[in-house]
């Protein structure tokens, strides 16, 4: 993916081999939920055409409700200072800007981004587990937390590799991640990093943020949710086509969880590694 890019000759040998691991995990087979969705797939059409409307919408309703929050910067529930002190103990020495950050090496960010997003998905497995019983109606009680578990995880990882949350630049490129980490596809995957890469490129150059939001969210907010409304559906289907009960729940939030925040995770760490490239000129 970084071919070319005259940036990367400013990393160190270390650095790059960072860089290319982001280029091993977009070339991974699908998982196991992915290739169940394409051996089942017309099943679970069938199935999910069945989802009541209603339950549709009251999910969409949810979704659209947090993303509408998290665009206001109403939801940053993310204290900045709990992630330094984390990165305080691992570098052993203060941190207390984001700034500050780009001094460290990325490894020591990358373990302590790891820790919140394996804390994201035992919550997630927690929460999911507890709502699971109730299938798809439970979700529509679930989606909520879920989502802000889903954005919290995101947030948290931004922080560690020096990025902001809530300035209106920073949320739609959250979104952005958020929507990419949905994908279940590895080409829809790839093609999605790829936006976030150019994504990042327009936010660096200063662009207006009517126009980064439109490069982030194509058609407005309620058409993002719709989207993560129809794939959310979709992924609990095609679970308990094979498992029944807590389980289907457990496993669609942990592992939902788990695809979002990695996506996060290499898609930041990527962009640390560049924007520490780009002040060593």
């Amino acid at each position: 993916m970084h071919t070319g890019r005259l940036w990367v000759g400013r990393l160190t040998d270390d650095e790059r081999e960072v860089l290319k691991e982001t280029e091993a995990w977009l070339l991974e087979p699908p998982g196991l939920l992915a290739r169940s969705l394409a051996v089942i797939g017309k099943p679970i059409d069938f199935a999910y055409n069945r989802v009541p409307e209603s339950i549709r919408e009251a999910i969409n309703r949810k979704i659209y409700g947090v993303l509408s929050a998290v665009r206001e910067s109403s939801g940053n529930s993310v204290r900045p200072q709990e992630t330094f002190d984390r990165i305080s103990a691992e570098v052993g020495r203060d941190v207390t800007a984001l700034d500050q950050l780009f001094e460290h090496d990325v490894r020591c960010l990358d373990r302590v981004a790891l820790e919140f997003l394996q804390a994201g998905r035992r919550a997630a497995a927690f929460e999911g587990g507890a709502t699971g019983l109730a299938g798809l109606a439970g979700l529509v009680v679930d989606v909520p937390a879920l989502y802000w578990l889903i954005f919290r995880t995101v947030q948290s990882i931004a922080i560690c590799y020096g990025f902001p949350i809530d300035s209106a630049e920073e949320v739609a490129h959250i979104l952005k991640v958020v929507d990419v980490g949905h994908h279940l596809e590895s080409d829809k995957k790839r093609r999605g990093m790829l936006e976030l890469e150019s994504l990042q490129v327009l936010i660096r150059r200063g662009l207006p943020i009517q126009d980064l939001e439109r490069a982030a969210v194509a058609k407005g907010l309620q058409a993002l949710a719709r989207k993560l409304t129809a794939r959310l559906a979709r992924r609990k289907v095609a679970q308990s086509i094979a498992v029944v009960g807590a389980l289907i729940g457990a496993g669609v939030n942990r592992a939902l969880v788990n695809d979002v925040g990695l996506t996060a995770f290499y898609s930041y760490r990527r962009r640390f590694l560049r924007e520490v490239a780009e002040r060593r000129l």
